[in-house]
This record gives structure tokens, sequence and C-alpha cells, in this order.
């Protein structure tokens, strides 16, 4: 089957997603190719090798990829993010009577332009499209902050509306999605709950070495170290960790780390700063190979969003990673993450924007005995292991394409 992968993040950016299904699909014997931008996430910059220009051709790991225009950008401004957003869906969208028709299209979302783009390939080729909406607009823009309900927002909602009704199906990665979009008209037939599987090589265990480096650069002289990994965006509310940070400021024998970038990264360092924050670092971001070892060297990791009905439509893709890596995991999140945790019995839940309850269920895991911890993490990991695996997973995506498709 020829299959069209199309998002606007691809690899070398830091979206793992895209790119490995690609592979998978490859290895299973589907011809797949890639139509996607510029690679410039997360920092808004492109990155080396790469220059402004109509269009790019390369082949990445035996997966040819189309790199049309897009104009980066990457921080907190709407109007930049919509000039970054629109530039792909126009290149993309005018891509499309070049390009061999497809049997069917796997659409990665966001941005919700992707899905213009998906939808002008099925008018241009009479190619169906599956939909795959990681995060649902505008609902968690909105929910995030990010956006206020207006005449933007209302012509967003038309614009999903839109999408949803050309896509062939509809692919989310919790529960709570589903019944969001359910709520919004689109059939119970057409929309299937898939989550997520452990990006990279997240089920590896990291050789002894490498952990050893990572607690180097944790830097954290033995204390209690508790990671934040991953993006430091307006989602995720870290402010909740730099007051968690201050109420345990007295206790000298805990620590915390935050490793990732994101567009929120500039206020949050400031603010820490300024609260004189001693027990946070922020470590910027670092390379995926290093990762599993971070997580490894850590002895809690967080996972953390903004209070409000966002934490019932996603589950952040860190989670998983978290429970490889066989650490206990603190949840400030709510929804289909505190699910998750709690199901697998790998940590501890409270209240998405509590501080005080969060700073409890710090000190509650310091104090637990290391055996205590290392079981906790242990079963994380088996649960995982078991369930989230990209075989697994990929077999019902290339199941719903090859639907799609017939």
């Amino acid at each position: 089957m020829r299959i069209l992968i199309l998002s606007q993040y691809y690899d070398p950016e830091p979206i793992p997603k895209p790119a490995e299904l690609a592979e998978e699909l490859v290895r299973r014997g589907h011809v797949v190719s890639v139509l996607t931008g510029l690679p410039n996430y997360p920092t808004g910059r492109l990155f080396a090798g790469y220059s402004l220009g109509s269009h790019k051709r390369e082949t990445i790991r035996g997966v040819p990829v189309l790199r049309v225009f897009e104009i980066p950008y990457h921080s907190g401004s709407f109007v930049g993010r919509f000039v970054n957003y629109g530039s792909f869906m126009l290149a993309a969208s005018a891509a499309a009577p070049a390009i061999p028709r497809p049997d069917v299209v796997y659409a990665w979302h966001p941005p919700l332009t992707v899905g213009v783009a998906a939808w002008a390939l099925r008018a241009f080729k009479g190619c169906p499209f599956v939909y795959d909406v990681q995060d649902v607009w505008p609902d968690e823009a909105i929910f995030a902050g990010a956006m206020r309900e207006g005449l933007v927002a209302k012509a967003l909602r038309v614009l999903e509306t839109a999408v949803y009704r050309r896509a062939s199906h509809i692919v989310v990665a919790t529960r709570g999605a589903r019944n969001n979009l359910l709520a919004k008209g689109v059939p119970e037939a057409k929309v299937s709950v898939v989550p997520n599987w452990i990006f990279g090589d997240g089920l590896l265990v990291p050789e002894l070495a490498d952990v050893e480096n990572a607690r180097a650069l944790l830097a954290s002289n033995g204390a209690f170290t508790v990671t934040f990994a991953g993006n430091t965006g307006v989602v995720q509310g870290l402010e909740t960790l730099l007051e968690v940070a201050r109420l345990l400021l007295p206790r000298p024998d805990i620590a915390f780390r935050v490793v990732g970038d994101g567009s929120d990264l500039p206020r949050l360092r400031n603010l820490a700063e300024k609260l004189e924050l001693t027990n946070l670092r922020f470590l910027g971001r670092r390379p995926a190979s290093q990762m599993p070892a971070i997580l490894a060297a850590s002895d809690a990791l967080l996972v953390l969003l903004r209070s409000g009905p966002l934490t019932d439509l996603a589950l952040p893709t860190k989670t998983l990673a978290y429970l490889a890596s066989a650490r206990p995991v603190l949840v400030a999140a709510g929804g289909a993450a505190e699910e998750l945790v709690r199901e697998c019995d790998a940590g501890v839940s409270v209240p998405a924007g509590d501080p005080q309850a969060l700073a409890a269920a710090v000190r509650r895991l310091a104090g637990m005995s290391p055996e205590e911890r290392e079981l906790m993490g242990r079963r994380g990991r088996e649960w995982v292991a078991l369930r989230f695996t990209r075989e697994q997973l990929v077999d019902r995506l290339e199941t719903l394409l090859i639907n799609a498709a017939s």
C-alpha cells in the first residue's frame, strides 16, 4: 500500500511519532513517503544544513521526504504561530497536485492547519486520510490560556468541524479526547482511541556509565532528585513546580531539575531567579540519546499540566517514557495520566495546579525506602512494556489505514 505521512514536524525535530510510524510501515512492506516542513521546532530557528527555499528532497533512514516552505517560528506570539502554521498549510496544499497519488494519507495533528492540507490532498488526489488528533483545537489552547473565546476560536471550530467531516477516520490518544469529539457530533464509528507508544529506545536499560554521567549532569549532590523532562510551554503550568520548589527550600535533601526547552522557559527562568530557588535548576534541552539515562538517574519523575478540562484530553507522552524508566512517577495532571499511573500503581497522583498537595507528595516519596520506590518503578515498567509497544499500536494504526484505503 502507498502511504503518505503528512506532518508539519519530522525528524530531526523532536516529534518522534511520524518518523517511527513511517519507518515501521516501511519495515512491514508498505511504500511510504513524507510531506513535511523545514525543521525548526522547538527553537523557531532552522536546523543546521537547512535553508529557506521552495522545497527540499531527502531520504531519512530509507524514507523519502519532501520538505516544503514554511516560515520558522516558535514562541508565545499568536500572530507568529499563525504565520508559521499558515505558511506550511499553504505550501503543503500547493504541493498536492505534484505529489503521486497515495492510497491513503496519515495526517499528524497539531496544528489544525495540517488537516486543511490533508483536505487539499483529498480534493486533488481523491485519496482518503486518517487524522491523528494529538491536541484538540481550539479547546486545548483555550483551556491552557493561550487563546480566548472569540472570533478566532469560532473560526477554528468551523475549520475543525470541516476537517473532521472530511477525514475518513480520526485517531485520538485518550478516552477524554474521544468524548470531546463525540460531543461535537463526530460519529462514534469514526473515532478510535489509539494511545501513543514508548518512543525511541525507551525500553532499553541504559548503561551504568551513562547513568553515572547523567547523575553528574543533574548535580544534585545526593539529594532526592525530582525531574521534569520535556516541553516547557504554557500548557505544562510549570509555575506549580516553582511554587513547590519554594515550599521545599528548607529541605536541602530534595532537589528539582527541569530538562527541556519551550516557549515559556525564559519566563520561568526569570521567575525562579527572582524567587532565589537554589534547589531548582534548568538544564536545557538534551539529546534524545541521553534522556533514558537522565530519567534513570532521577529519583522521581514529574508530569505536570495546567488545571482545567485539558487534563481529560491529553496524555503527555513523557508519562510512558517515565514509566519505562522504572522510576516512580508524580502526576499533577489528572485525566489520562493520573488514570494510567494509578492503574499500574507506579507513583503518586495529586490534583493539577495544587502546589501544597504536590509538595506533600514529594515529601512522601522522599521518605520512602529505596526498595519501596524501586518496586513502584518496576511495576510501571512492566505495565507499559506489555501494553504500549510500537509493534502493538502500529498494528492498530495499520489496520485503520488499510480500512480507509479500501
